[in-house]
């Protein structure tokens, strides 16, 4: 079955992750804040019992930004999963086959290892650390790892849910990794997009698209209000993919100076709706901030070309942006493990000092470069594992029917 889209709007795919410098960057300085906030939440004493000095309220608001930052993810993927559904119907190449195999490899690569991993480490953790706060779920940790019942997590049913991206829904998130809530949505927002496009402008006539609509409407009902309400989210990165061209004639039109202090000032936007979000989570904060990374986003179509010493860091975020994911799915029951080690009881935990910002800052580099190690053993290889899930579907259609 394929479909397009009547439109004037050239909708080609947007550059791939690996080729844009700048939404890379996006994309690996909003996991590492996920990085950060998760250590920090579980090494360091609420803000509230942490003092009064500016600097370090400073440094609890730029540590306390990961959650907010997932959404940035959420719209890089509209802008680059989104657009290439796109595409891919305007010139009638869309088939489900591919684009199953194209997503399908891309997590599974990473979380089937992850929730292996999580195993592991959360087993090892409730065997010899089993007396520690963060293992007896302390609600102190404010469920940045389970706040009660860790055992009861790591059953057969619940990593299989997990692998099925039915967390949330079906199933809890896999022991002590709550960061995998957000695959869910992920997933969802692959199925529902090309779903709706087939429903309103498929081919195959009437029955076809009653049938995509059916079927929409029934993962609407299965994933349920709390992930379709991000699904705006989504759209936004999707929405600006479809304009792409047009924006980038507009961005090479304008002067460098107006085009680098409208990325200035739209950056410093995202930083102040990332932490309005994260003071108050609200349905308002939220599209504030999907706003506001959707402007950066159109800002930043036109890649950056820096060089020099910034370019340079440039090139070393848009490197590790390969990673990121890996980084995501695996650091939190590694922070847990390392959390329990240092500070065994909630009341253990670290006042702010010099040392113990210094410390983060090497633990979050510990905690990267072990998801560099992850995803040299997984990410890198999701093209061979796409070409081999390719290579099953074909010889299972040509294979003769009975």
């Amino acid at each position: 079955m394929t479909a397009t889209i009547p439109t004037r709007v050239r909708t080609d795919a947007p550059a791939r992750p690996g080729t844009h410098r700048a939404l890379n960057a996006l994309r690996a300085a909003a996991a590492l804040l996920v990085v950060v906030y998760h250590l920090r939440t579980l090494l360091f004493v609420d803000a509230a019992e942490a003092g009064d000095g500016a600097l370090t309220r400073a440094l609890y608001v730029v540590t306390g930004l990961g959650p907010a930052a997932v959404l940035v993810f959420f719209v890089l993927s509209g802008y680059w999963v989104g657009g290439s559904v796109l595409a891919a119907f305007r010139q009638d190449r869309f088939r489900w086959a591919g684009y199953a195999t194209a997503r399908l490899s891309r997590l599974w690569i990473v979380l089937v290892p992850a929730v292996v991993l999580t195993a592991v480490l959360d087993h090892l953790g409730l065997a010899l650390l089993g007396h520690t706060s963060i293992y007896l779920g302390d609600p102190a940790y404010h469920h940045t790892v389970p706040a009660a019942d860790l055992a009861g997590r790591l059953d057969p049913l619940t990593a299989l849910g997990n692998a099925g991206f039915l967390q949330t829904i079906a199933v809890p998130t896999y022991g002590t990794n709550a960061s995998l809530w957000s695959l869910t949505y992920e997933a969802a927002f692959y199925a529902i997009f090309p779903l709706a496009l087939y429903a309103w402008q498929g081919r195959g006539g009437a029955p076809a698209r009653i049938l995509n609509a059916v079927l929409l409407l029934a993962v609407c009902a299965l994933v349920g209000p709390p992930v379709l309400m991000y699904l705006p989210v989504w759209l936004m990165g999707a929405g600006v993919a479809l304009v792409r061209h047009r924006i980038a004639a507009r961005l090479v039109a304008l002067r460098p100076l107006a085009l680098a202090l409208a990325r200035a000032a739209a950056t410093v936007a995202l930083l102040a709706a990332l932490w309005a979000t994260q003071t108050r989570y609200s349905g308002l904060n939220v599209l504030l901030l999907a706003g506001a990374t959707t402007v950066l986003l159109a800002l930043l179509v036109e890649d950056l070309h820096w060089t020099g010493p910034p370019g340079r860091v440039l090139d070393a975020l848009s490197r590790y942006a390969e990673s990121s994911y890996s980084l995501y799915a695996v650091h939190l029951p590694i922070a847990a493990l390392i959390a329990a080690l240092l500070a065994p009881q909630a009341a253990h935990r670290w006042a702010p000092s010099p040392a113990h910002w210094l410390a983060l800052v090497a633990l979050s580099a510990v905690l990267a470069g072990v998801g560099w190690l992850f995803a040299q053993a997984t990410e890198r290889h999701t093209g061979r594992l796409r070409a081999l899930l390719d290579r099953v579907i074909r010889a299972a259609a040509r294979r003769p029917r009975a």
